[in-house]
């Protein structure tokens, strides 16, 4: 584990199982209609059972949509953590952005002091371990220090060592 403390937030990574990460929220990958696709959100939304997609379709019967940057959230389900927060990246360095950024807002409106985010758009053809830290983590920073009411701890949670050499070498340049 590596972590860094920026305004009296931490901001660390580990490797682990973001499906047994307790937390107050998790933040998940998804595509515009909150469907199971992608192996990190069906595995996630598999153990959290289907109380959360149903929370998940419920969702999309009024808004059709989730935007790119977009953020909703549900319960956890079965899940140690309390809460999800699905977040539709995409094929660029904006949209990752502002899924990040979004995440961040929605944790800290909720007034939840904890969240964890897996490399959120590892799985989008064209990123990679080193993309999504370049982007995610000064994200994360810069919401921390401008916008920050009550995130006390921002955390990621990596699928493999390589992953987190990555994200170990854009948190020390922070």
């Amino acid at each position: 584990m590596n972590k860094i403390t920026f305004n009296n937030t931490v901001i660390e990574i580990f490797v682990g199982d973001l499906a047994n990460s307790e937390y107050d929220a998790i933040v998940l990958p998804t595509n515009g209609r909150l469907l199971p696709s992608g192996d990190l959100r069906c595995r996630v939304l598999r153990k959290a059972g289907p109380k959360v997609q149903i929370e998940c379709n419920k969702i999309i019967q009024k808004i059709s949509m989730i935007p790119f940057g977009g953020v909703v959230m549900t319960s956890g389900g079965n899940l140690p953590s309390k809460t999800i927060i699905h977040a539709r990246t995409g094929h660029d360095a904006k949209r990752l952005m502002l899924a990040t950024w979004n995440s961040l807002k929605t944790a800290d409106q909720a007034k939840l002091q904890s969240t964890v985010f897996p490399a959120l758009s590892k799985e989008v053809i064209g990123f990679n371990s080193k993309l999504c830290a370049e982007v995610m983590l000064p994200t994360i920073k810069k919401y921390i220090e401008e916008k920050n009411q009550n995130l006390k701890n921002v955390s990621i949670c990596l699928e493999s060592l390589p992953d987190y050499k990555e994200y170990e070498n854009a948190l020390n340049s922070l």
